[in-house]
This record gives structure tokens, C-alpha cells and sequence, in this order.
């Protein structure tokens, strides 16, 4: 069925779907104070009258939108459309261009589509196959194709880049998104090395974990460590990983609570612990035997029992108490949960942005026709109940991204990040 066949019977049924889904497994349908049934009576006429697919979501966007919540959308699997982070691996923001303010690309990972065509950050989005973008309308990055971006890049020339937008690779549990490289390293001096890490896939994320170890394992006896996580968007437990190199001792990190475990906020000694990742998916599988009764029942929406993070216990590093965490705009979710775990030990400086404070647990639900719903049901906890949903992280040394300078090859954070860690 193409996105143009759903009547106005089929568009109702789905607008029902997504109405009772949210007001079952939504983490807190009263947050801020929203009306979530209020909500949809505002919005069903414009949901239902829609003439296109893309309409129709764009119009389901809006309302979802009322929810005031990260981790919030409607997709559908055909015709396959993604975010840039999803399609493409990179990230933008709206930034001024001529006085009128235009899609300018900020974080481009290596490896992804987006780097792969030539995309550099500070690169404004003019149009996309001759279709034009700005503020506040979003940018829609078909899958399966190539497409014509039209952009403004260094020296202020206007290009044309071919785009090749693969179709996603689709893993269990996951959103289907595009490859790029997982962990980029180097040694930047004798003494200072540096990671970036473009996100933390999978629930456990053995494979990132692995990586981040086999970057630090290289770096050896660097005593200074710059960790870059702008552009990450976060993912699942690999990060622990990260915060456990970060100190050697077995610290506790955070939990998330869905809407019937608020009971057990702050009851730390009444939740499962994971402070292990192990090193390959058997053994991955062995120990999932144990979380089990927790682990079944979190994928599908409905955990039993929250699962306290804890850092794994590593051992001594010669970086420790002299690391530097870049940050952005869209460090966010798993990636801010690191930062938070830095700040509140006090373990790293943070140079950058503010990160957008998108810290919720989501999952996909099926609406019918093709279509699924993400929602956060669960919030997320530090350990020592800190909630960073809706509060961005300050950081210490705030650098704001300059999208005239990126033009130029410069990048005025990663220059004070280098400075700062030489300090340490």
C-alpha cells in the first residue's frame, strides 16, 4: 500500500491507536501538565483531512509535539524516510544565512552518508531535489536513493552534493539507521589523545564498548583524554563503558523508572545491577539469562524491576581527573547521562554547548498500516536522583559552534578542548 492509499477510515483508526498507546505507556501522561486527550480533540480534524503521507505525519508530529517530551515521533517503514541522524549520521541546527535563518550542518560523522558525499559542518541545506528547506520546516532524507542537496559551503559557494541515502540497516529493538563509524581516534601529542564517539548502539552495546576499549588500548599511557560526544544521540548501555574508564572504582550511575516503579525512586538496594559489558554477544547472552525476568518485560515496554547502572571497576588510568568532554546541542539521551555521570563525580571538564536535556527511555510501538509510534516510558534517575529530562547540562567552558568558522576548516571547541586538557 503506498502512503497515498489511506482513507480517512484508515487515518482514524490509526489516530486511535496512537491516542490509547500513549495514555497506556506513556511514562507520565500528566507531565507538564498536558492534557493528552484535549490534545487530539485540538488536532484530529487536521490529522484526519490530511491529503499526502507525508502530511498526515507531519500532522501527527504536531501532535505528539504536545506531549513536550524527547524521544517522541511517528515513522513509517514505506516509503522509508529518516532524521539526519538516522539517514545520513549527521546532525543541524538553525542558524542565520543573508539574515533569514537556514539548516546549516554542525556535527558530519565519518563514515556516514553525509561525510561519504562530502558534507562538512558549517555547510548550509538549500533544497533537496529542487524541494526547498528552511526553519522550521524539517529536511526529509529518503532511504534507498540518491538525492540533489544544494548547499552553501566554504568561501560562501553554492554546490550541489549527491547524496546516496542507503536503506538503513535494521537491528531488534533499534530504529533503522545509517553506518558510520562507531569510535574515531587519535593521538594528538605525546601526552593527549583523543575519541570521538558517534553513538552508543545497541541495548547492551557490546560492539561500541568493545571499540571504546580498543581506542584506549592504542592511546596507551596518554595522560590527558579529550572524549567527543557532540552530535552523539545517545543508544543503550555501551555507554557505561565510557563512564567506567573514567574512574576505577565501582560507582553507581542511574536507573530509569517507568510510570509504575515512582514508588521506587531513590530504593537503590531493591534494583537489579548491571556493571558488566561483556566482551562478546555469547557471552552477552549467557549473561542475559540472569536479567531475564527484567530484561523480557523492559523490551516490551513493561519492566518489573528497574536495573541500576554501575561502572564496571576497570582499574587506574593514567588520564584520570584530566579529561575533557566535548558537547553540543545534540549530545543528548545516553550521551548526557555520561556527562551528568562526569559532572556529578566530578570526573571530566565539559567544553562546548549545552546539551538539549533528552534523557527518557523510548520504545516503537505499531499504530497499524505500516506505521509506529516512539515514546519515552521510562524517565531516567542518576543515582543520586538527579532528573536531566528537560534540564540541559551547562557546561563548564561554554564555546559556542560558529557555523562561519566551520565554513572555514576551524573549530574553535575542539581548540579549547585541547587547550583545557593541556591544563589539567
Amino acid at each position: 500500500m503506498s502512503e497515498e492509499e489511506l482513507n480517512r477510515s484508515q487515518r482514524t483508526k490509526i489516530l486511535e491507536r496512537i491516542e490509547k498507546v500513549v495514555a497506556d505507556c506513556f511514562y507520565d501522561p500528566t507531565l507538564r501538565g498536558v492534557d493528552w486527550r484535549a490534545a487530539v480533540a485540538a488536532h484530529r480534524e487536521a490529522v484526519l483531512s490530511a491529503l499526502t503521507g507525508e502530511q498526515f505525519e507531519r500532522e501527527l508530529t504536531a501532535l505528539l509535539s504536545e506531549l513536550k517530551a524527547s524521544h517522541v515521533g511517528v515513522f513509517r517503514k514505506h516509503p522509508p524516510r529518516g532524521t539526519a541522524k538516522l539517514a545520513i549520521s549527521a546532525s543541524y541546527a538553525p542558524f542565520p544565512l543573508n539574515g533569514e535563518d537556514r539548516w546549516t550542518f554542525q556535527d558530519v560523522h565519518k563514515g556516514g552518508p553525509a561525510s561519504v558525499s562530502g558534507l562538512l559542518p558549517g555547510d548550509v541545506l538549500l533544497s533537496i531535489d529542487d524541494r526547498e528547506f528552511k526553519p522550521p520546516e524539517h529536511p526529509i532524507f529518503e532511504t534507498g536513493k540518491t538525492l540533489a542537496i544544494k548547499i552553501v559551503t566554504r568561501g560562501m559557494r553554492r554546490e550541489t552534493r549527491h547524496l546516496v541515502v542507503p536503506l538503513p540497516a535494521r537491528k531488534r529493538f533499534q530504529l533503522p539507521q545509517a553506518a558510520a563509524a562507531l569510535v574515531v581516534h587519535k593521538r594528538l601529542d605525546e601526552s593527549l589523545g583523543y575519541i570521538r564517539i558517534s553513538s552508543f548502539p545497541g541495548i547492551a552495546g557490546v560492539d561500541v564498548a568493545n571499540a571504546v576499549s580498543a581506542a584506549v588500548d592504542e592511546l596507551s599511557q596518554t595522560e590527558r583524554l579529550i572524549i567527543d560526544v557532540r552530535g552523539n544521540t545517545g543508544g543503550g548501555a555501551g555507554v557505561l563503558r565510557v563512564m567506567s574508564l573514567l574512574t576505577p572504582e565501582r560507582l553507581p550511575v542511574g536507573y530509569s523508572v517507568n510510570r509504575k516503579q515512582l514508588k521506587l525512586v531513590g530504593q537503590l538496594d531493591r534494583f537489579s545491577v548491571f556493571d558488566r559489558i561483556p566482551p562478546t554477544t555469547k557471552e552477552l547472552r549467557l549473561r542475559a539469562l540472569m536479567f531475564l525476568p527484567h530484561i523480557k518485560p523492559l523490551l516490551f515496554g513493561s519492566l518489573l524491576k528497574p536495573i541500576l547502572l554501575r561502572t564496571e571497576g576497570l582499574g587506574v588510568q593514567p588520564f584520570h581527573k584530566r579529561v575533557v568532554l566535548l558537547t553540543d546541542r545534540h549530545t543528548a539521551s545516553a550521551a548526557e547521562i555520561l556527562v551528568a555521570f562526569a559532572r556529578e563525580h566530578d570526573l571530566a571538564v565539559v567544553v562546548g554547548e549545552a546539551t538539549p536535556g533528552r534523557v527518557l527511555q523510548g520504545s516503537a510501538f505499531g499504530v497499524g498500516y505500516g506505521y509506529r509510534v516512539a515514546l519515552p516510558i521510562a524517565a531516567y534517575h542518576t543515582a543520586r536522583d538527579w532528573i536531566l529530562e528537560g534540564h540541559p547540562i551547562q557546561p563548564d567552558i561554554e564555546v559556542p559552534f560558529d557555523p562561519d568558522l566551520a565554513r572555514e576548516g576551524l573549530d574553535p571547541q575542539m581548540d579549547q578542548a585541547v587547550a583545557t586538557a593541556r591544563q589539567l
